[in-house]
């Protein structure tokens, strides 16, 4: 294939993760090198129906792109969870995201051993924008 590019990255469909977003794409210096993947919950499909959407997609890019990482990205208030409102506080739904990224990190590795998973966790505040991205 004539273009490759390093990463996907599974994201949550939420509009209020832009800009902030193209922000962390450009830290992780990916701009104009990943392929974007969003659908309500991120990785929450992969958990959900290991053979489904998100897992055609990360195989159509390893196979037309040759990606060598998948960036996992949860945020809190996320809907496809029930929001916020679902925790007792923003660390239980943190180990909820993270534990559900860690169930879609297995499935990948196990489909795609080559690949390296990253996750990460972005905390929405009060104004709806993301106020931090954490590695997890």
């Amino acid at each position: 294939m004539s273009h490759t590019c390093k990463a996907a990255l599974v994201r949550c469909m939420d509009f209020r993760l832009d800009p902030e977003l193209t922000d962390y794409v450009r830290a992780q210096n990916l701009l104009h090198d990943i392929d974007v993947i969003s659908i309500a919950g991120a990785a929450k499909n992969i958990v959900d129906d290991p053979q489904g959407f998100v897992m055609t997609q990360i195989g159509l890019s390893v196979k037309l792109h040759e990606i060598t990482e998948v960036h996992l990205m949860h945020h809190s208030d996320c809907g496809a969870y029930g929001g916020s409102r679902m925790f007792a506080s923003l660390e239980e739904e943190k180990a909820m995201h993270i534990e559900q990224m860690q169930k879609a990190k297995e499935v990948i590795s196990t489909s795609y051993p080559s690949l390296t998973v990253l996750m990460f966790f972005a905390v929405i505040g009060e104004n709806d924008r993301i106020t931090c991205v954490e590695p997890v």
